[in-house]
C-alpha cells in the first residue's frame, strides 16, 4: 500500500506534468495563431486579391487548369500528385475559393522536393525548400518561346502572326539563376551571367523573404548593407564602381542604374518603330496590354527585332526585385537589346 506522503508526491508530479503539457500546447497554439495572422495579411493569404478571385464570375466559376498550380491550394496539390494524379502537371480545373494556404508548403509532397522546372524546360536542382517558391515565382516564358515565335522570319519585317509574349508575372527564380534558367531573352552569340549569389546565409528565397509574410528581412540586408532597412534604402544598394548607365553617377543604387537603362530601351523601341515601314508607334505601361499603339489599342505591328527587345524590357520591369535577384543579368539583357536595336 502506497503511503500518503508518497501519494501526494505522485499527484504533484502528475499535476506538474499535465501543467507543462498544457502550457506547451498553449504556446504552440499561440505561435500557430500568430503565424496564421501574419500569413492572412500577406499576398498569399489575400482572399480578395484578383490573383484568387478573377475566375469567380466565370461560367462555370473555377480556376482554369493552366492557372490552378499557382492560384489555388488544390491546384498545387494536384501538381505535386497528392491527389493520386501524375506529378508535375495539373490535370483539371479546380474549385474557386482558396488562396496559397498552409497545405501548399506543408505536405508530404514538398518534403523531398528539391528541384523545379523553369518555363525554358530547364530543371534547376538542389533548391532545398525553395523549390516550392520556384515552382510559381518563375514567370511563364523564356528565351526559347521568343526564338520559337520568330523562327524563319526576317528581323525587321512586320509579321501579322506575331504577338507580345508575356512572362505573366515577376520571374524572380529564373532571374536569380540567369543563363542557367534563360528567363530573359538571350541574344545568340552574347554572354550572360549565371546564378547571382549573395553571402552565405542570404542565398535563398526564404533567407531574405519571411516564410509567411513574404516581407524582406531588413535586418538580414542591413548586416552587410548598412542602412538598407526600408524598400527605398534597399534601392540604394550597389557593390560596384562601374557606371552602368553612363550618367556619371557611381553613387546611385544599382536599382536606379537599371531603371535608367529601361527608360533608354523604351526610347530606343520608340525610335525603332518610327523608322520602320508598317510599324506603328509603340508605348509601354505596367498594366495590360503593356504594349500599346498611339490609339491605346493592344500593339499589333511586331517585327521579330522589336519583339525581342520588348520582351526584355517587360521581363526586367516585372521583376521589381531584379536589382537584388541578379542585377548583372538584367543589365546584360537591357544592354544587348539596346545594341540590337542599333
Amino acid at each position: 500500500m502506497i503511503s500518503k506522503p508518497r501519494q501526494s508526491l505522485i499527484v504533484l508530479a502528475v499535476v506538474t506534468l499535465l501543467s507543462l503539457v498544457l502550457t506547451g500546447c498553449s504556446i504552440k497554439e499561440t505561435r500557430q495563431e500568430k503565424i496564421e495572422t501574419i500569413w492572412a495579411a500577406s499576398p498569399h493569404g489575400d482572399a480578395d486579391s484578383g490573383a484568387f478571385t478573377r475566375w469567380n464570375d466565370g461560367d462555370p466559376p473555377e480556376v482554369p487548369t493552366n492557372c490552378a498550380k499557382c492560384h489555388s491550394t488544390p491546384g498545387y496539390q494536384d501538381f505535386l500528385g497528392l491527389d493520386g494524379a501524375t506529378p508535375g502537371q495539373v490535370d483539371q480545373p479546380v474549385p474557386i475559393g482558396t488562396t496559397v494556404e498552409c497545405a501548399v508548403c506543408h505536405n508530404d509532397g514538398t518534403k523531398e522536393k528539391h528541384s523545379a522546372v523553369m518555363p525554358s524546360g530547364i530543371e534547376l536542382t538542389n533548391l532545398g525548400k525553395n523549390a516550392t517558391c520556384m515552382d510559381c515565382h518563375q514567370g511563364r516564358a523564356s528565351t526559347f518561346d521568343v526564338d520559337e515565335a520568330i523562327a524563319g522570319l526576317r528581323l525587321d519585317v512586320v509579321d501579322a502572326d506575331l504577338g507580345f509574349i508575356n512572362i505573366h508575372a515577376g520571374a524572380a527564380g529564373p532571374s536569380n539563376y540567369g543563363k542557367e534558367a534563360k528567363g530573359g531573352y538571350e541574344y545568340a552569340g552574347e554572354s550572360y551571367a549565371g546564378r547571382f549569389g549573395h553571402a552565405i546565409g542570404s542565398n535563398t528565397c526564404t533567407a531574405c523573404h519571411n516564410h509567411h509574410s513574404l516581407e524582406i528581412n531588413s535586418l538580414q540586408c542591413a548586416t552587410c548593407h548598412v542602412g538598407a532597412t526600408t524598400a527605398e534604402t534597399r534601392r540604394d544598394i550597389r557593390m560596384s564602381n562601374v557606371d552602368y548607365d553612363g550618367d556619371g553617377d557611381v553613387a546611385e543604387g544599382v536599382a536606379d542604374e537599371i531603371s535608367t537603362m529601361q527608360e533608354r530601351l523604351l526610347a530606343a523601341l520608340q525610335t525603332y518603330a518610327e523608322n520602320q515601314d508598317g510599324v506603328a508607334a509603340i508605348d509601354y505601361s505596367d498594366g495590360f496590354p503593356y504594349f500599346a499603339d498611339d490609339q491605346g489599342d493592344q500593339y499589333a505591328t511586331w517585327t521579330p527585332r522589336l519583339l525581342q527587345a520588348a520582351y526584355n524590357l517587360h521581363y526586367t520591369t516585372k521583376d521589381a526585385g531584379g536589382f537584388a535577384h541578379n542585377p548583372e543579368y538584367h543589365l546584360q539583357l537591357l544592354y544587348d537589346s539596346l545594341a540590337d536595336l542599333g
